[in-house]
């Protein structure tokens, strides 16, 4: 069966964040209440835990955009599976907090390396008409991600290290994708990979995309580190994180899939705006009865779509800002998206340990819809491509 550029570029992507970004830096907080009763560790280490990886994260996205620039897309993608295959194995024979927090922060670093690559090997390897649906087919590997940890979590139940050795062999899987449909010479002559000036990096254009990145992955980072902890607290059964992290799985897959299209037919601020207020919206959903099985499933599916949809409504936003060298310029926008990773479950569990869930809920809901008053410049917004 022949697939076409865009199917196998997007295909790879996809496993690739489904591994790397779904698994290793996005299902944590799946595992927040087991990690938190069988090693005895309290709501701010965890909290600090996942802001280790984020850290860890925003070290290789940096790494990852140089390697990019000289090697090619394929050595950072394949090399973000392999290491989330240590960290998962790391985490699935951990016998105390030490080497549980190691695990977390390779697993979670990994994802520095799949992400960004995409952009220049949908640039260099799928034909324009195709470049949007491709784009938004490697971004829905996230909440697929999501729906595959929570799918495994419910079917093992307190099995979870069975669930990390599955982990880990996914992300051996999506290495070897990587290596079989990347290509190592699809960027062009050495003379063009040189590393841009920072003047290259910081525009009038560019400040309105890395502000609003950065505000709603605070928002982000502090829903997937505590979410389902919130709903446990509230009183309701283990199984309700699984069935969340289902649910904003399902949800955000079924419409980010298609955020290609809904850039092509509405343009980029208007849908950015409504994904940005959905994030902020489930945030404080949560606030509105945690103990409802119906509104905290709610709230994760609705947390799925804006997420999920607004991040690939972001990338495609890089790619009309930096539309020269996509890679390269959203390697400084994954690290304003790693520090709002990093700030936003910090915060969160500061607040939440010192005040109460609630204020924390608050204070960590506030800057996704915030940003959500910040509109690309005209120029960025993307022209009409034919349908696909």
């Amino acid at each position: 069966m022949h697939l076409s550029q865009s199917t196998r570029v997007g295909g790879a992507g996809l496993l690739a964040l489904v591994a790397t970004y779904g698994i290793g830096r996005l299902a944590y907080g799946l595992f927040v209440p087991r990690f938190s009763e069988d090693f005895d560790l309290p709501l701010d280490v965890l909290g600090y835990y996942a802001s280790a990886a984020q850290a860890g994260y925003l070290v290789a996205t940096v790494a990852t955009g140089v390697l990019t620039a000289r090697y090619g897309p394929r050595v950072p993608v394949v090399s973000g599976g392999l290491l989330l295959a240590v960290g998962a194995a790391t985490i699935a024979t951990a016998p105390g907090p030490i080497l549980l927090a190691v695990g977390v922060i390779a697993a979670g670093t990994s994802a520095g390396g799949a992400w960004a690559p995409f952009s220049d090997a949908v640039a260099n390897q799928v034909p324009s008409s195709g470049s949007r649906r491709a784009l938004a087919l490697v971004n829905a590997g996230s909440p697929i991600g999501l729906l595959v940890a929570s799918a495994l979590m419910l079917v093992t139940g307190d099995h979870w290290r069975i669930v990390w050795w599955a982990f880990a062999a996914i992300g051996l899987v999506a290495a070897a994708a990587a290596w079989r449909v990347l290509e190592p010479d699809a960027m062009g002559p050495v003379v063009d990979r040189r590393w841009p000036r920072m003047g290259w990096f910081f525009t009038a254009r560019s400040a309105r995309l890395f502000l609003v990145a950065f505000g709603v992955s605070i928002t982000s980072g502090a829903y997937f580190s505590y979410a389902p902890e919130i709903a446990q607290d509230a009183g309701l059964a283990s199984w309700i994180g699984p069935a969340m992290w289902a649910a904003l799985g399902i949800a955000g897959g079924a419409v980010g899939a298609f955020g290609g299209n809904i850039a092509n037919r509405y343009g980029l601020r208007g849908p950015m705006a409504v994904m940005l207020v959905l994030v902020s919206g489930s945030s404080l959903l949560l606030l509105v009865e945690p103990g409802s099985v119906l509104v905290t499933l709610g709230s994760a599916g609705l947390f799925g779509v804006g997420f999920t949809t607004g991040f690939a409504l972001l990338v495609i936003w890089n790619q009309q800002v930096f539309s020269d060298r996509p890679t390269t310029g959203f390697t400084l926008a994954i690290v304003f998206i790693a520090a709002g990773f990093i700030v936003g479950p910090s915060v969160f569990g500061v607040l939440a340990t010192g005040l109460s869930r609630s204020a924390a809920l608050l204070v960590t809901a506030a800057p996704a819809l915030l940003v959500a008053l910040v509109p690309p410049a005209r120029d960025d917004r993307p022209k009409p491509l034919a349908p696909w």
